[in-house]
C-alpha cells in the first residue's frame, strides 16, 4: 500500500518523511480530522513540513484519500524519543470560521429621509428568507450558505438532491453564525437528511442526502471483528409528534393569539409519554391603521344662532335679523373639530359667509352691520373615519415537519460501535446505513445510521459508531425543545426587505377648522352714553329726526360770547323747512 502527501505542489512518500500513526476521523455533519506523526528528529530545522492553513493532499496509491488545511502541530515525548504531530482539519473546519453573512436592504445615504436603497452585506440573519422576502425552502438556503462559504474561500463542493428538501422552514432570525452554525439550524428541520464529505474527487464534495436515499453497507461475516456492541434504542422511539404553530396578530391596536396543531400520526393524544411536543412561535398578521375623528356640523347662515357662535361680540344681541345671508361653497357642512386627510375621501374648501345684521342690546340698536365669517366647508360627517396603512400577512407553517420528525424516530434506532481489523483498512463510505452480517437476525436489516468512521492505517483499525443523528438524541431532543423556547417569531423580516425602521410615515392633515371673522362699522339706531344705574345720560336716537334724510354731525355754527361774534362746533343736523312758520 503506496502512501503520499503533497503539501503545495511537493508530494512525497510518508516512508521518505518519516511518517506514521496515520488516522483519520470522519464524522456525520461535523469535521474530518486527519492526524499524523513525524520523528523530532526527522525534522531538517528551519524546513516545516508544512505551514499553518495550508492546503495539505494525502493519497492511498495514487487516488486522493483525503484533502484538508493544516492548522497546527504539537510535540510529544515519551521514552522512546519526541515526536510532532500534525493535524490536518476537513472542508467543515472552513465552514466553522466563515461568519455567515447575508444581503439586506439598506439607505444608501443615511442622512436623507427619500435615500435610494442599496444592498449591504450583514451577519444579523433571517434564515428561510431571500432578500427580496421570497420564502426559501431548506434546499435553497442550504444551498446560500454554502455559496457564500465557497465565495468566502471555503475549499469545497456540494451536491444536494434537486428533488429532496423543497418544504419551507420556519423563520431564524440569529446574528453572528458561522456557517457550520447556519447549516445546523437549518438542517434540524430535516431531521432525515444526513451530511458527510467525499475526498475522491480533486476538490471534497459535501453530500446531502435524505435517509430514503442513503445507500448500505454490510460488515461482513468473515472480516475479523474485534469487538462489537448493539442495542436497540426502545427509549428513542417516538410514538407522536406534536407541533405547535402560535402566532400573536394585530388588528387595529386590538392583539389576540391563535395555535395551528401539526400532528402525527394524527389520531395520536399528545398528552401521553413518548410524544415529543414542540411550540413554535410564528410570525401573525400585522394591520395597521390610520384614525381620524371629526367633528361637522350644518352650516345655517340664516340661523341667529349661528352667526352668534361665530362672532362673540354678538352676545347678548336681541333681537338679531339677518339680511341678505350668502357664501361661496356649496358643501353643506363645516369642519368644527378634527382635521381632514387625503386618505379619509372628504372634500374640504375655504369658505366665507357674509351678511348684514341688524340687533339690539339694552336701549341700543344698531340697524345695519356687515360681518363676514371665514371657515372650513366640507361634506364629511361626524364621526371616526379610519384607513389601512399597512398590512403583513402571516407567516406560513411549514408541511409535513411533525410526520418528518416522527419518520425518523418512529421506528426502533440501533445504536452501537464496532471495532474492523485487518492488514489494511477497510474502505467504509460515510452517509451509510449499516448492517452486520452473521450475527442476531434484527443486525443483518437495521440499517443503523453510521455517524463515525475512524481508521488507524498503522494497524489497519477501523471503529465504526452508528446510531441516531446527534440532533435526535434523546438528549439532543431535550436541548431542542429548551432551545426552542426561546426562540420569537423574527422582527427584522420586513426591515431587511424594506431598509426602513418601524417609525414610518405619518399622513399630514390636510384641512383643520378655520375660524376668523371681520365685521364692517355698525350702523347704530339708537346709543345711550351714561351709567347703567341712572343718572346723567346723553341719548342718541335716530327716531327722533324729523325727516329721514337728516343727518347729525359736528357743525361749525356762529354764536356770540360776551358781545363778541365767535365760533364753535356743534353736533347738529342741517337747516331744514319748518313748514312756512313765521
Amino acid at each position: 500500500m503506496s502512501w503520499t502527501i503533497a503539501v503545495g505542489d511537493c508530494e512525497q512518500s510518508f516512508a521518505a518523511l518519516k511518517l506514521s500513526n496515520l488516522f483519520r476521523k470522519r464524522i456525520n455533519g461535523g469535521r474530518d480530522v486527519v492526524t499524523f506523526r513525524r520523528p523530532l528528529s526527522a525534522a531538517p530545522i528551519g524546513q516545516p513540513l508544512m505551514q499553518p492553513f495550508s492546503t495539505v493532499r494525502i493519497y492511498q496509491n495514487g487516488v486522493i484519500w483525503f484533502t484538508g488545511t493544516a492548522i497546527g502541530f504539537s510535540v510529544h515525548g515519551a521514552a522512546v524519543g519526541e515526536v510532532i504531530e500534525f493535524s490536518v482539519c476537513g472542508p467543515w473546519w472552513q465552514l466553522e470560521n466563515i461568519v455567515y453573512q447575508q444581503p439586506w436592504n439598506v439607505a444608501a445615504d443615511p442622512t436623507d429621509g427619500n435615500s435610494s436603497i442599496a444592498v449591504a452585506m450583514k451577519s444579523h440573519l433571517i434564515l428561510g428568507q431571500d432578500v427580496n422576502g421570497e420564502r426559501l425552502t431548506i434546499r435553497e438556503q442550504l444551498i446560500g450558505i454554502l455559496n457564500y462559504a465557497v465565495s468566502s474561500g471555503a475549499p469545497l463542493a456540494f451536491e444536494i438532491d434537486p428533488n429532496s428538501l423543497g418544504d419551507t422552514f420556519p423563520l431564524d432570525e440569529c446574528r453572528d453564525l458561522s456557517c457550520a452554525e447556519a447549516l445546523g439550524r437549518v438542517l434540524r428541520w430535516a431531521p432525515s437528511v444526513r451530511t458527510w464529505f467525499d475526498y475522491g474527487q480533486s476538490i471534497p464534495v459535501l453530500h446531502f442526502a435524505e435517509r430514503s436515499a442513503t445507500s448500505h453497507f454490510t460488515v461482513g461475516a468473515d472480516w475479523r471483528l474485534q469487538s462489537i456492541s448493539v442495542a436497540p434504542r426502545h427509549d428513542m422511539q417516538l410514538r407522536a409528534v406534536a407541533i405547535k404553530y402560535e402566532r400573536s396578530h394585530c388588528c387595529g391596536g386590538r392583539v389576540w393569539r391563535t395555535v395551528e396543531v401539526d400532528r402525527y400520526p394524527p389520531e395520536e393524544s399528545e398528552c401521553q409519554s413518548r410524544v415529543l411536543v414542540l411550540t413554535v412561535e410564528l410570525d401573525g398578521s400585522q394591520s395597521q391603521y390610520i384614525k381620524q375623528k371629526i367633528t361637522a356640523e350644518s352650516v345655517a347662515i340664516n340661523s341667529a344662532q349661528w352667526w352668534k357662535r361665530h362672532l362673540p361680540a354678538l352676545d347678548g344681541a336681541e333681537n338679531l335679523q339677518i339680511l341678505s345671508p350668502s357664501r361661496q361653497s356649496e358643501l353643506p357642512r363645516e369642519l368644527v373639530a378634527g382635521c381632514v386627510s387625503d386618505w379619509m375621501s372628504v372634500d374640504c374648501e375655504s369658505d366665507v359667509a357674509r351678511a348684514t345684521l341688524s340687533y339690539g342690546r339694552g336701549s341700543t340698536k344698531v340697524s345695519s352691520q356687515d360681518v363676514a365669517v371665514h371657515f372650513t366647508a366640507t361634506d364629511g360627517q361626524s364621526g371616526t373615519y379610519a384607513s389601512l396603512s399597512s398590512f403583513t400577512a402571516e407567516e406560513s407553517a411549514p408541511q409535513g415537519l411533525a410526520k418528518a420528525f416522527y419518520d425518523s424516530m418512529s421506528q426502533c434506532p440501533w445504536e452501537g460501535s464496532v471495532r474492523i481489523v485487518g492488514e489494511e483498512i477497510v474502505p467504509v463510505p460515510m452517509g451509510s446505513l449499516l448492517r452486520i452480517a452473521g450475527g442476531l437476525e434484527e443486525w443483518a436489516t437495521m440499517d443503523a445510521d453510521l455517524q463515525e468512521c475512524c481508521e488507524s492505517v498503522d494497524d489497519g483499525t477501523v471503529d465504526l459508531r452508528f446510531g441516531p443523528p446527534a440532533h435526535l438524541g434523546l438528549v439532543q431532543l431535550i436541548g431542542l425543545t429548551r432551545a426552542n423556547r426561546r426562540r420569537v417569531a423574527p422582527s427584522g423580516a420586513i426591515l431587511r426587505i424594506s431598509g426602513e425602521g418601524s417609525a414610518g410615515q405619518i399622513s399630514q392633515p390636510e384641512h383643520i377648522p378655520a375660524g376668523n371673522s371681520d365685521s364692517g362699522p355698525a350702523h347704530y339706531g339708537s346709543l345711550t352714553i351714561g351709567a347703567a344705574d341712572g343718572g346723567g345720560k346723553i341719548v342718541l336716537d335716530s327716531d327722533g329726526l324729523a325727516s329721514a334724510d337728516l343727518i347729525l354731525k359736528p357743525r361749525e355754527e356762529y354764536v356770540v360770547e360776551n358781545g363778541v361774534l365767535c365760533r364753535r362746533m356743534a353736533i347738529a343736523s342741517q337747516p331744514y323747512d319748518i313748514g312756512g312758520e313765521d
